[in-house]
């Protein structure tokens, strides 16, 4: 688990159940349902619902995306890199499956344990980082 206390960072929260299975079961479950597709489990995670502008919201909807970004304060392993991640925040949800599969245009992200849901303004999320 991460140092970071996320509560100081994003306030209060519900807290949301990403999937219970072991770090290698994860691995090997989702390198055989997506082959080929640059992935990145994580724990310690915040699923943030943009508090956004119409106008942002619908570009992203022509885009295939969600007002939804992944703010993650613990990668536990990136299937493209081998660097130690500190927090970081992913690019809006494309896609949501089986209660742990973020999928973004750019990368799969695999929710494991507990983590946190909140709405953040856009605004807010940006100056995160």
């Amino acid at each position: 688990m991460s140092n970071i206390d996320v509560q100081d960072i994003i306030g209060p929260s519900a807290v949301m159940q990403g999937s219970s299975v072991e770090l290698h079961e994860a691995i090997r479950i989702t390198k055989e349902r997506f082959p080929g597709q640059s992935f990145c489990v994580v724990e310690d995670w915040v699923w943030l619902d943009l508090d956004a502008p119409d106008l942002i919201t619908e570009e992203l909807a022509s885009e295939g995306q969600q007002p939804v970004m992944l703010l993650v304060f613990n990668a536990l392993y990136d299937s493209s890199s081998s660097a130690n991640h500190h927090w970081f925040r992913s690019t809006p949800l494309v896609e949501f499956n089986d209660g742990m599969f973020f999928l973004t245009a750019y990368k799969l992200y695999v929710l494991l344990g507990p983590g946190r849901r909140k709405t953040m303004s856009l605004s807010a999320v940006v100056r995160l980082f």
